[in-house]
């Protein structure tokens, strides 16, 4: 690159330039086969808004299914590792109030018997992370 094209341009219009030359194979990523369910489900995704996912509040009988295709592809989130992230973070819950830190004996109090609703609230945000999700739970 000479001196004159970086001196009167920005570095990014240096950058369209050069990434013009390059093959379009070179530019493109990798990827994986989906289904064609998928596909459709991934072009439904990219316009809803925040108001197409379900109540915030209060119980949700059934996620829409564009709700659980985003749980799926942002938080990898699937009916086995919800269910096997809910039985660790109560063990974890149990486990660390047993060895009697006053903190998580209130963390058990406080949460131990309340429904996995609640519970999966606390995982999704730590992207099913037992550990960082039971921190979140102490506050």
């Amino acid at each position: 690159m000479n001196a004159d094209v970086c001196a009167n341009s920005s570095f990014f219009t240096v950058l369209v330039k050069h990434c013009e030359t390059l093959q379009p194979w070179l530019l493109t990523g990798s990827f994986r086969m989906v289904s064609e369910d998928e596909q459709a489900m991934r072009s439904k995704l990219e316009h809803l808004t925040v108001k197409d996912h379900g109540p915030v509040f209060g119980p949700c009988q059934k996620l829409p299914g564009h709700t659980v295709q985003k749980a799926k592809d942002e938080l990898g989130e699937t009916e086995e590792r919800r269910a096997s992230s809910l039985k660790d973070l109560r063990a974890t819950m149990k486990d660390r109030a047993a060895e009697g830190d006053e903190l998580s004996k209130l963390v058990l109090e406080r949460f131990g018997d309340k429904p996995d609703s609640l519970l999966l609230r606390f995982l999704r945000a730590r992207k099913f992370d037992v550990a960082r999700a039971y921190e979140l739970m102490k506050g």
